[in-house]
């Protein structure tokens, strides 16, 4: 009895010291915490190089990603704009300011030329030069309005008209999909308009929202566009939508009068995906992109933006 007795105390003795010590731990990642949050002064110090230097032309990216929420706080609407924050992808800019901490970079940048580093304590802001940069000529997400677009819904009873609306934003839970812009052409229950998308890596997207179900394809024609070598673009669906990869497939076909340019079809499960037409017999002109959008499923959350250049 004697033996299990002494186990006891010793127990008893080591559980009071067990305590001191738990704090101690405590206390070591408390410091360790404090320690790895960056300083607001840091943050300033780095916006206001950027903001200095940045075109309006130019990305402003965050790196790593999940500090995207805090380089936007920290940065504010003027610099963390839309269109940096969700862009379709980096190719279109020439230039890019790369923020960042814990030494953290965006893979995008990699075949990117350095061009300068500069540190802020704990922030490190990169300039990096696109080496494949050529001008956007026509942003078809920023074309989509009333006066340089017109959308239609296709049917079997022929082409019918849907009206440009601006009335209240529309949002849900989850599944509902990505919001509904206040600005938007309306056909019935069909709503076109430019929202975000958040790829499968939950990465946002600024593009042209076209919400498809059942076999009803909807045209958009964007006016007036100016042609270079390429149109270039990305497409995908919301996140919830494909991620169990059992919808259907979604297609967009784009031409300009009864010159075809070129198809891409999106499958559940691509996530973000790019495609590119050449235009060079269009280089020089302007005319009339339509673009024609189609699935045999139901609740296709697709999204689409292009360029020409």
């Amino acid at each position: 009895m004697q033996g299990p007795e002494k186990a006891t105390k010793w127990l008893k003795s080591w559980a009071f010291a067990a305590v001191p010590l738990v704090g101690l731990v405590e206390l070591g990642a408390h410091v360790a915490e404090v320690r790895g949050v960056t300083p607001d002064s840091d943050w300033t110090a780095a916006r206001d190089s950027v903001k200095a230097a940045a075109r309006p032309e130019d990305l402003i990216a965050f790196a790593p990603r999940w500090v995207d929420p805090v380089g936007r706080e920290k940065f504010g609407r003027e610099l963390a704009t839309i269109e940096r924050e969700a862009p379709g992808d980096v190719s279109r800019f020439p230039r890019a300011f790369e923020v960042s901490i814990r030494g953290k970079h965006w893979p995008e940048f990699e075949t990117w030329k350095r061009d300068d580093e500069k540190h802020f304590g704990a922030v490190t802001v990169t300039t990096f030069e696109n080496p494949g940069y050529r001008p956007t000529l026509t942003d078809l997400v920023s074309n989509l309005d009333g006066e340089h677009a017109a959308v239609s819904h296709v049917d079997a009873s022929g082409e019918a008209a849907c009206a440009w609306n601006i009335g209240a934003p529309l949002t849900g839970n989850l599944g509902f999909g990505p919001a509904i812009p206040s600005h938007r052409f309306e056909c019935g229950g069909t709503r076109v308009g430019v929202s975000v998308v958040a790829d499968m890596d939950y990465v946002p997207h600024r593009c042209i929202y076209v919400p498809l179900s059942g076999s009803t394809p909807i045209r958009i024609t964007f006016k007036d566009v100016t042609f270079g070598d390429v149109l270039h673009g990305n497409h995908g669906l919301y996140v919830e939508a494909e991620r169990m990869r059992t919808g259907a497939p979604v297609s967009i076909s784009f031409s300009v009068g009864e010159e075809h340019i070129g198809r891409a079809e999106h499958r559940d499960g691509e996530s973000w995906k790019g495609f590119e037409f050449s235009t060079g017999d269009l280089k020089g002109q302007k005319g009339d992109l339509v673009a024609e959008i189609s699935s045999s499923g139901s609740r296709r959350m697709y999204c689409f933006e292009a360029i020409t250049r």
